[in-house]
């Protein structure tokens, strides 16, 4: 069998005897016998057991916040940190793909650890010899831990503390928790989003949620910085959640945001959003501009330009200035077209005497990795790093958010 090096080169893997049934029945015996584990200590708990499958140096490794670097759990055979971007298991985890290289005494195998399409992290373990059958236990084995990582991982804080490079404030730490994962396929759409600082993120959000043949988003952007901004973008996500959940449409779920954040202080507290409803069969999207940014359309690998809707005012101002919803765009995707949308501290922060990221770079940069069929989680990934990169040290919170129709 041909396989695939850690450098992209095909080598020549010998086929040996694969796992016979008993072997998955053994997986979902693990599963089982975990639930009597202490949540925290899952590295171990699997480390001891892959030996039944013919298997050795497990490492579990989670994403940081910032999805730079892979970080071993405790109980892995790896002791250190990797990076996304120049490693094997990085390459796993960027590509949603298996990949092999060489090891000590055999041939390493990553697997990438994915819960529905949001990956966490990656697996590696070591085999003396791979098959196809080798191969398929590796990646159902990611599976369970991915759904371990998830259920257990509830129970405790040890996964979320390894996944920080560095102190949350209390503004970040309520912002990543009202997060939904960071990204979904579902087969008919994929969905992506990211923000960024990451450790000081404040007033962004964003929000998704399949049901049926619905696609429903929103993308959130609160006045102000940290903790009273978060407070109020907290306010802003759960409203639309309560009216999304009790079937409300566009204008109504608009306007119940409007008037919850209006009735949270007599100042003018405002917050700028997408509110987009997305038909899986046809590709009809309705939506509202409440004075935020207007998402960019991308098909064919370029970028057509912004979609056009007259702006409501900002969540908690139209209330005040007896205002109701200016216009509710409808607009068709086409199979294959992405939905881009931001806040506006993508193109507008900046490094002190800098210039702005800008749309012109956002575009172009769009495009590229459009046009080189980058998924949609690598590529939020990928361009909230050039945006943070560009500006080192960002003067607003930005949010990246990218749905693809299939």
């Amino acid at each position: 069998m041909v396989g695939m090096d850690g450098v992209g080169r095909s080598r020549r893997v010998e086929l040996t005897v694969g796992p016979s049934s008993g072997a998955y029945a053994q997986v979902a015996a693990l599963l089982h016998e975990s639930r009597r584990q202490a949540p925290d200590q899952l590295g171990a708990f699997l480390a001891h057991r892959v030996a039944v499958f013919g298997m050795r140096d497990l490492s579990v490794y989670v994403t940081d916040f910032e999805q730079r670097r892979l970080v071993p759990i405790v109980g892995s055979a790896a002791t250190g940190s990797i990076g996304l971007d120049d490693s094997t298991g990085g390459r796993s985890f960027t590509t949603a793909s298996q990949l092999d290289e060489p090891g000590d005494g055999g041939v390493r195998l990553w697997s990438v650890v994915v819960d529905g399409a949001a990956r966490l992290g990656v697996m590696s373990v070591t085999v003396s010899q791979l098959d196809e059958d080798g191969r398929s236990l590796a990646d159902s084995l990611a599976g369970v831990v991915a759904a371990l990582l998830v259920t257990r991982g509830q129970c405790t804080d040890a996964y979320t503390a390894l996944r920080r490079s560095q102190k949350f404030s209390l503004a970040a730490e309520m912002q990543w928790d009202l997060l939904p994962p960071l990204s979904l396929d579902s087969g008919r759409v994929s969905v992506a989003g990211l923000i960024q600082p990451a450790y000081e993120v404040g007033g962004d959000s964003f929000d998704y949620a399949v049901n049926g043949d619905t696609l429903d988003f929103a993308v959130f952007d609160a006045m102000g910085h940290g903790l009273g901004s978060s407070q109020l973008a907290h306010l802003a996500v759960s409203s639309y959640r309560h009216s999304r959940r009790s079937g409300l449409d566009l204008e109504a779920t608009y306007h119940a945001m409007d008037t919850a954040v209006a009735a949270k202080s007599p100042d003018e507290e405002y917050v700028t959003c997408i509110l987009g409803r997305l038909d899986l069969l046809d590709g009809h999207l309705t939506w509202i501009n409440g004075g935020h940014p207007l998402p960019l359309l991308v098909r064919g690998g370029e970028v057509l330009g912004t979609l056009s809707c007259e702006p409501t005012l900002p969540a908690g101002l139209g209330l005040s200035f007896g205002c109701g919803v200016t216009e509710i765009a409808h607009d068709v995707m086409k199979p294959g077209d992405r939905l881009f949308c931001i806040t506006d501290g993508v193109v507008d922060s900046h490094r002190p005497g800098g210039e702005d990221f800008g749309q012109e770079r956002l575009v172009a940069l769009l495009s590229e990795q459009s046009r080189s069929g980058l998924d949609a989680a690598e590529t939020v990934r990928q361009l909230s790093h050039s945006v943070l990169d560009h500006h080192g040290e960002l003067s607003d919170d930005t949010t990246a958010f990218l749905i693809d129709f299939h």
